[in-house]
């Protein structure tokens, strides 16, 4: 039962620090009239690197498994799952676990910019409003989109299944050299889609943004929604497999 309880409980404070961090930058860099308004994109990267470590770090500080992705969890399960976590019953906890703590995200980061929301939305820029909470394409291509984002989480899961291969015996570096991928991935494939390569971090955020009372913001794109939900997963799924050669 403890083990139940730890591995929900790490990823959803893990995943909760890495929401709260990682689409607060996207909001203080997007929103009107924030101290870091305009900041760029590389801060959102840099933002979005730390918020992977310091999510991470927190999670496996506290004996969590730390994957903080729906992506890198099917990642586990394909490579094998009681060789990587345990017991099967314990799947549907790191599921859920990173639901919740996207969802906890999000709401407060809404509760904390939402005087910029509104104002931002005044000003007719609603579409960065959107922006804080998912991702969109600059082009918009089923294919290219899903390319985009199928290999961004492969570079992730490739990462993450190295650091589990290197650094078995130093594992306070890992998310640190998880977080430094994730800002390459930033700066190098980051351009056409925006990076999702995780579903909690896209998926849940826009459906708190759904219901996100505010008036005339734009509409949640549901048409393009489930790029960043079913091409890291697939990429996770395939990486995992790989790595049983």
């Amino acid at each position: 039962m403890n083990d139940w309880f730890m591995n929900f409980g790490t990823e959803l404070i893990g995943t909760m620090i890495l929401i709260l961090l990682g689409n607060g930058v996207v909001a203080n860099v997007f929103l009107k009239n924030t101290k870091g308004n305009n900041g760029g994109f590389l801060s959102i990267t840099i933002g979005w690197a730390v918020a992977v470590i310091l999510g991470a770090t927190i999670s496996s500080a506290m004996g969590g498994k730390a994957h903080l992705n729906p992506a890198v969890t099917l990642a586990m399960l394909s490579n094998g799952w009681e060789k990587n976590v345990g017991s099967f019953g314990l799947l549907p906890l790191f599921f859920v676990g990173q639901i919740i703590g996207a969802i906890l995200a999000q709401v407060i980061l809404d509760i904390f910019y939402i005087k910029h929301i509104t104002h931002t939305i005044s000003e007719k820029q609603p579409e960065n409003v959107l922006a804080m909470h998912s991702t969109g394409p600059t082009y918009r291509n089923i294919i290219l989109n899903f390319f985009s984002e199928f290999i961004g989480t492969v570079v992730l899961v490739l990462a993450i299944f190295a650091t589990i291969n290197w650094f078995k015996f130093y594992n306070f570096m890992g998310p640190i050299f998880v977080g430094i991928t994730v800002l390459g991935i930033g700066l190098a494939l980051g351009g056409t889609t925006g990076y999702a390569i995780n579903p909690v971090r896209d998926l849940i955020p826009r459906v708190v943004y759904q219901f996100l009372p505010v008036k005339n913001k734009v509409k949640a794109d549901w048409q393009y929604s489930w790029i960043p939900v079913v091409a890291p997963l697939f990429a996770g799924v395939i990486v995992g497999l790989l790595f049983l050669i």
